[in-house]
Formats: structure tokens, sequence, C-alpha cells
């Protein structure tokens, strides 16, 4: 039996690493298939977030990888979430905090910090997560801060200076009274520390792709029993 494709698109080479070892682990039958343009992550924080020239950049990979026989479709990229079901395919294309924002509906939290690296990445996955959870017949206070350092640390590898530059974030909210109950990781490129982010502060961190890689392997496996 063939192994399932799932292409992922990344727009920055700092998530190609969390994304390998996520699905190493949480589907390791997947045969990952990388697109990358590099540009994506800089040119949607230039633009100050997604706008109809990117969001078409990023339709013409999804369907590059579609028409090149993907089983599947992974964004990587939460500010291009949105463009995930604007066209219909015949796979799914999956965004990037699928996972991420079911995994949130679950712990049915109070309150939910979106912490990340790029301000459009914060103010699109609060907005965006904001909305799942109403679809769900859930509320909660989600609010989002921005680690200005993190993105830098990410893209160097830098494990121990993103861990301090993202628990420094929420350090400062607990001092300012807005302690969350779960911290949701607005991009890939920051989910190489969540464990270690989470360890020390003792508040549950959610990174997208181990989530993503789960989501992806049920997604898979109820497809094929339907096709069966």
């Amino acid at each position: 039996m063939s192994r399932p494709v799932v292409a992922v698109v990344h727009a920055t080479p700092a998530s190609l690493a969390p994304v390998t070892a996520a699905f190493a682990s949480g589907y390791p039958p997947a045969d990952l298939w990388h697109l990358l343009d590099d540009r994506l992550d800089r040119d949607a924080l230039a633009a100050g977030g997604l706008n109809a020239e990117l969001a078409g950049r990023m339709e013409r990979l999804i369907q590059y990888a579609v028409d090149a026989g993907a089983d599947a479709v992974q964004l990587a990229c939460s500010m291009y979430g949105p463009v995930a079901g604007r066209v219909e395919h015949p796979v799914p294309v999956v965004p990037a905090d699928r996972g991420v924002f079911d995994r949130v509906a679950e712990l049915a939290p109070r309150r939910v910090l979106i912490l990340a690296s790029l301000a459009p990445a914060a103010t699109d996955s609060q907005e965006r997560l904001t909305s799942s959870l109403a679809e769900a017949g859930q509320e909660a206070d989600v609010f989002a801060t921005v680690a200005d350092s993190a993105r830098a640390a990410a893209l160097a590898g830098d494990l121990d200076a993103l861990t301090d530059a993202l628990a420094a974030e929420v350090e400062a909210m607990l001092e300012a009274g807005r302690p969350p109950d779960v911290v949701a990781l607005a991009q890939y490129s920051l989910s190489t520390v969540a464990d270690r982010v989470e360890e020390k502060l003792g508040i549950p961190v959610l990174g997208g792709p181990p989530l993503a890689a789960t989501n992806l392997a049920r997604l898979l496996a109820d497809r094929a029993v339907e096709a069966s």
C-alpha cells in the first residue's frame, strides 16, 4: 500500500524542521512533500497581512500540489489559513492552525493567549480563533501579543533565545493580571520550543505541527474508510 503524500506549503524555512519532526512522530506513514516560498512570510509582513496578490500565490501553490497528486495539502503558515477553503479541491486542504483551534475548543478555556512573532499573524489568529470558538458555541477571552525577538531566534535556530522570548511575553501577561489558561503559538516556526515554554510556565502551550500531524492522520484514515 502506497504512503499518503502530504504536501506542506511553507512561508518560511523556519517551519521545515518542526513539521518534519512532528509528522515523523505523529503521522509516520505520511510521505512529506515540502513546498517553500520563502517570501510569503516576508511579503505578508510588508503588506501588513494577507492581501489578494498573496492569496493568489498561495492558491497557485495549493493547486500545483493537488495537480501533482498530493493526497492532502497542509498549510504551514497561519496567516494564509483563510485561503484553504476558498476553492474546493478533491483532497483535503488544511489551514495551519486547524488542529490548534480544535484542541482549544476541547479544552474550553476561559482565556487564551495567542503568541506570535509577527503582528499580522497575531491579529489574524486572534480573529479566526474567536470565530472558530463562536462557531463551536463557545466563548473565551482571546487576546494576542507579539514577541518581537522571537522571529530572529526562530530563523537562527536559537532555541534558548526563542524559549526566553516567548516565556517573557507570557510572564508579562501574568504580571499584568491576565493569566491565560492556554497559550496557542500562532506560527509553526515557534513550535519547536512549545514543550520548553510549557515546562517553564506550567501552562498548556499548543504548537501547530504536532496537532496538524495527528489531525491529518485522522482525516485521511476516515477518508480511506469512506472510500472502502
